[in-house]
């Protein structure tokens, strides 16, 4: 007898509701300049509801098209009104799978089920919204095999990072936002469509310069903090709700209590106040760990640790958080259990020649110093540029200090940045290409720069190794690939050096 195949499903009733919310503003927002000049409320209650119904009916077809079947090793999606869709999402390939759980999803007790494999598409396999139950089989069963092993509740998972609420209002205070800024904009734009205010009356430079010439310096002084205080009001808001409930665990562990290196051990996160999610980051699917301190929680012995992986959140910049906001012997088990090792003392870096100071600093220098004469005698305004000049050959010299690498026996390390300290941790065996580029500068100079390009990779945040010396570089290439070859040998999720590193402060 043949196995009957398994049948389609469709997403919980709820989301009909979901898109329905969703839907009707975005309806509304459409005809409400026709609403602002209609005559008579008759009309615009009119309006409101076809809008309501028109939601409605979009919102019926959208779920009724929306199908998805579970199959024994993929998930096949199908989706689209007029033009049909249907994405085949082989377990093998997922990379990432997150539960997200909103307010409304709580309140209909569903969840979200984010499906990421790698691939250029944005939205590779959301399932929104569907029964919180059905969304955790469906997340251990991709994870664990396919039924092969049991997977560990997680009440019993051995925790390994949690923030309590008095550290996750502390780590707020740091994170200064000029979030409000943003949505005082939004309300006044949505004013505007209703004619209830004019921005561009509001911001005509004529009235900018009268109502500068009101302000003194009391009221320079008053507003000064008053944006200041809006700022760490708006981080600590925004910091409280996303990583409210903060928790790290180690998951699908193996019998001994070590991480698994088949590929089922993973990191288990759950934060959020108005939007719970769950992530479960694999161990073999991590790339880079990166530790980041600012100027003042640096000075206060505070860090922050995120891993780079396979399938990583765009919205988050290309990287997982595993502790926002944790002490440095708090990071080493996160790291450890990740199977990556911890840096190595500072004394252990190696830092960059004395002449890539030519490079960084001397050409901001030669021209301010040269624009200070003309700002003198000739044009006044040019003293802002020299002072800018003076401050980029000061900053670049400043950051020659503090850039260095330090080779391990299992990864490179690579620390950069003046105010924003930043500390890679690249394994040898997670490397995909090691490139070597020299400038015309550079290579007057004998320097050339050196980057390990891994999987997943940010392009604003680059490990990159900057101004070493050329022969020095091409060495440490030649390293690099000697170690690549030997890491490919050791099993996913072992590190050979997890010792505590006694002196890695970022400082």
């Amino acid at each position: 007898m043949t196995e009957q195949a398994p049948a389609p499903r469709r997403l919980h009733p709820a989301t009909l509701v979901s898109r329905w919310l969703r839907l009707v503003p975005q309806l509304l927002g459409g005809g409400a300049a026709y609403a602002a000049v209609v005559d008579g409320w008759g009309r615009i209650l009119l309006l409101a509801v076809l809008a309501a119904l028109l939601g409605v009916g979009i919102a019926l077809i959208v779920w009724w098209r929306f199908r998805y079947t579970v199959r024994p090793n993929e998930i096949v999606i199908e989706s689209g009104v007029f033009q049909r869709q249907r994405r085949v999402i082989p377990f093998s390939r997922v990379q990432d799978i997150a539960i997200e759980r909103g307010l409304l999803a709580r309140l209909f007790n569903t969840a979200k089920v984010k499906i990421e494999t790698g691939g250029s598409a944005a939205d590779e396999g959301d399932l929104d919204m569907i029964s919180l139950a059905d969304a955790q089989r469906l997340r251990d069963h991709i994870r664990r095999g396919h039924g092969e092993t049991a997977v560990r509740a997680v009440e019993e998972e051995p925790l390994l990072f949690a923030m309590s609420f008095a550290r996750l209002f502390h780590s707020g205070l740091f994170n200064f936002s000029l979030l409000f800024l943003a949505v005082i904009m939004a309300v006044l734009q949505n004013l505007e469509q209703f004619n209830l205010v004019d921005l561009e009356e509001l911001f005509n430079p004529q009235r900018a310069g009268a109502v500068a010439g009101y302000l003194t310096l009391r009221t320079t002084l008053i507003l000064a903090p008053l944006l200041i205080l809006l700022g760490i009001v708006s981080g600590l808001v925004r910091t409280i709700a996303r990583d409210f409930g903060f928790r790290l665990s180690l998951t699908g562990e193996a019998g001994d209590g070590s991480a698994a290196v088949n590929g089922a051990g993973g990191l288990r996160r759950r934060r959020g106040l108005f939007t719970l999610s769950e992530v479960v980051i694999p161990i073999c699917r991590i790339q880079i760990a990166l530790i980041e301190s600012g100027p003042v929680t640096r000075q206060l012995g505070w860090f922050s640790l995120s891993f780079q992986t396979l399938g990583a959140d765009t919205k988050e910049g290309g990287v997982q958080a595993a502790a926002p906001f944790a002490r440095m012997e708090e990071l080493q088990p996160i790291v450890s259990a990740a199977g990556l090792p911890m840096p190595p003392p500072q004394s252990d870096f190696v830092r960059i020649p004395r002449r890539a100071l030519l490079r960084r600093a001397v050409p901001w220098l030669v021209v301010g110093v040269a624009a200070a004469p003309i700002a003198i005698w000739l044009a006044p305004g040019a003293g802002l540029v020299a002072a800018v000049m003076l401050l980029a050959a000061l900053y670049g010299a400043l950051r020659w200090r503090k850039h260095g690498f330090a080779l391990g026996e299992d990864a490179l390390f690579v620390s950069d940045g003046l105010f924003k300290r930043r500390l890679w941790i690249i394994p040898f065996d997670k490397a995909q290409t090691i490139s070597i580029n020299r400038g015309p500068l550079q290579r007057g100079l004998g320097l050339a720069s050196l980057l390990v390009d891994t999987a997943g990779a940010s392009m604003i945040r680059t490990s990159e190794i900057v101004d070493l010396d050329g022969a020095e570089a091409d060495r440490l290439a030649g390293r690099l690939l000697e170690r690549f070859y030997d890491g490919h040998l050791r099993p996913c999720g072992s590190n050979a050096s997890s010792a505590p590193a006694q002196d890695a402060d970022l400082s």
